[in-house]
């Protein structure tokens, strides 16, 4: 993802989340696709659904909100970290390490998680290139006596992944209810995975990992790990043969992992398994593919042992370019036909689809609003879905 996307955008941010802001490119509420859930208000809101102006960032990558807390934080690509409180984006950062990040080709600050108990323990974890173009995962605590400043001298270094290409360098982190961390890596760049790392165990590429960060720094492994006590594979591992899972999420009622894996040539796929009981996440252990298969189509020779294929697939003939995977949206006041239904979309066609997330199939189609350069989505403490331009507008998906 990023494709190179080095474009300049203005600085300055400004915001208001009484949407009090101009709404964009209206859209007619969308009609179920399928057989309507449990999931669905039986009547929907009146307003239509819109593109709330939330503020405008220099690069932004990402957003998200720690458990219980009001405020947004806003991730801009050159390694700042902007806080939107009471609908006024501050002037200080809420972290800066633009002296740590590289942000050539599909590098930066790229994503941030906060600790599942970060109301008294302040943790959060930043995922970001350095110099050297490696991926890093950063834990850092907020300052003492200041909410809306992070310490810079609390930095620890949770892992670090050597990375020697400009492309496919992944991007996500998710935190679980089992308070666990969640990041997604591409699988090192070049065409069609020339070092062979998506299906190879033993490598930490072209792979979603699941470990437990140490509070020093470092951490450990998950005792239910699925590739745990396997000869010849890393045992952080949690799900493999992907390309570039740059966004991936967690339904935060149902627990169903959905990754919007970046394709090669031809294919923009999406990838579902549903949760477990109680909301959990899935056990992982899953393949899904690449670079055997593009989507559902042969790649390259060889094997891809259970290969789990897409639900949904875009062709680059269509339109698409890089897939920008979304939310299930979990937001009631959006009503029927949006809550439920999983949001997403891609750079270059840009407008935002519902779909609603099934296997081995599942169907979606496009709302009528649409964001130039989608390079995320992104969910607050409130469940509210937000779209993110790299251009720098970052939107609230809404009904007023």
């Amino acid at each position: 993802m990023l494709v190179c996307l080095a474009g300049i955008v203005l600085g300055g941010c400004s915001g208001d989340d009484a949407d009090r802001t101009m709404a964009t490119r209206p859209a007619t509420d969308a009609s179920p696709v399928g057989t309507a859930t449990s999931d669905q208000p039986a009547q929907p809101a009146a307003r239509p659904v819109r593109l709330l102006l939330l503020g405008r960032f220099h690069e932004p990558t990402y957003l998200t909100a720690p458990r219980g807390d009001a405020r947004r934080f806003v991730v801009e690509r050159a390694g700042t970290i902007r806080v939107v409180r009471r609908g006024h984006v501050l002037g200080r950062p809420f972290l800066d390490i633009s002296d740590r990040v590289m942000t050539g080709g599909e590098s930066g600050l790229l994503s941030m998680a906060f600790a599942r108990d970060y109301a008294s323990s302040h943790r959060f974890w930043v995922y970001y290139t350095d110099r050297q173009g490696f991926i890093q995962i950063d834990q850092f605590r907020t300052a003492a006596g200041d909410p809306n400043r992070a310490d810079p001298s609390s930095r620890r270094s949770v892992l670090r992944v050597p990375h020697h290409r400009f492309n496919h360098k992944g991007g996500q982190l998710q935190v679980e209810p089992d308070g666990l961390l969640y990041a997604g890596f591409g699988d090192g760049g070049g065409g069609g995975d020339p070092d062979g790392n998506a299906q190879n165990l033993g490598r930490m590429l072209g792979k979603l990992i699941r470990i437990d960060p140490r509070p020093g720094g470092g951490y450990s492994i998950p005792p239910d790990n699925p590739f745990r006590g396997r000869a010849g594979a890393r045992p952080e591992v949690y799900a493999y043969g992907l390309r570039n899972p740059y966004r991936f999420s967690f339904d935060r009622r149902r627990g169903s992992l959905v990754i919007g894996d970046v394709g090669q040539d031809e294919i923009e796929e999406v990838d579902f398994v549903p949760g477990r009981t109680g909301g959990r996440a899935p056990r992982g252990g899953y393949n899904f593919g690449w670079n055997v298969f593009e989507g559902s189509k042969r790649y390259e020779s060889g094997s891809a042992p259970g290969a789990l294929r897409p639900v949904l697939q875009h062709t680059h003939a269509s339109g698409f370019c890089s897939i920008t995977g979304g939310y299930v949206i979990r937001d009631p006041a959006l009503g029927r036909g949006w809550t439920g239904r999983y949001i997403y979309g891609d750079y270059c066609d840009g407008a935002l689809r519902l779909a609603q997330l099934r296997r081995p199939t599942a169907t979606s189609h496009p709302t009528r609003l649409k964001v130039n350069s989608l390079v995320s989505f992104g969910e607050d403490s409130r469940g509210r879905v937000y779209a993110v331009s790299l251009n720098g507008p970052v939107y609230r998906i809404g009904r007023r």
